[in-house]
C-alpha cells in the first residue's frame, strides 16, 4: 500500500475516533452534572482510561505504519566454509 494511502486512512481513523471520544467525554459530563453518582471519579475513570489506551494504539500503530520494511534472512554456510 502506498504511504500516501496509509497515512489519509489513518488520519481519517484517528479524526473519526477523535470525534468519537469528545462525544463519550461530553456525554460523561453531561450526566455527571445531572445527576451526582456516589463516585464520580469513577465515572470519569471509565471514560478517561479508554481514551488513553486508544492513544497509546494509535501511536504504536502508526510507528508500525511508518516504519520501514525489513527483510532478513539466513545464507547457509557452505560446506568448510568458517563464519563469525
Amino acid at each position: 500500500m502506498p504511504s500516501l494511502l496509509i497515512a489519509i486512512v489513518f488520519w481519517a481513523a484517528v479524526a473519526a475516533v477523535l470525534l468519537a471520544q469528545v462525544m463519550i467525554l461530553r456525554s460523561t459530563r453531561r450526566v455527571l452534572r445531572a445527576a451526582a453518582p456516589a463516585r464520580p471519579a469513577l465515572e470519569w475513570g471509565f471514560a478517561l482510561v479508554p481514551a488513553l489506551v486508544l492513544v497509546i494504539v494509535l501511536v504504536a500503530s502508526w510507528r508500525a505504519a511508518v516504519r520501514p520494511p525489513v527483510l532478513e534472512f539466513s545464507v547457509p554456510a557452505a560446506p568448510g566454509e568458517i563464519r563469525s
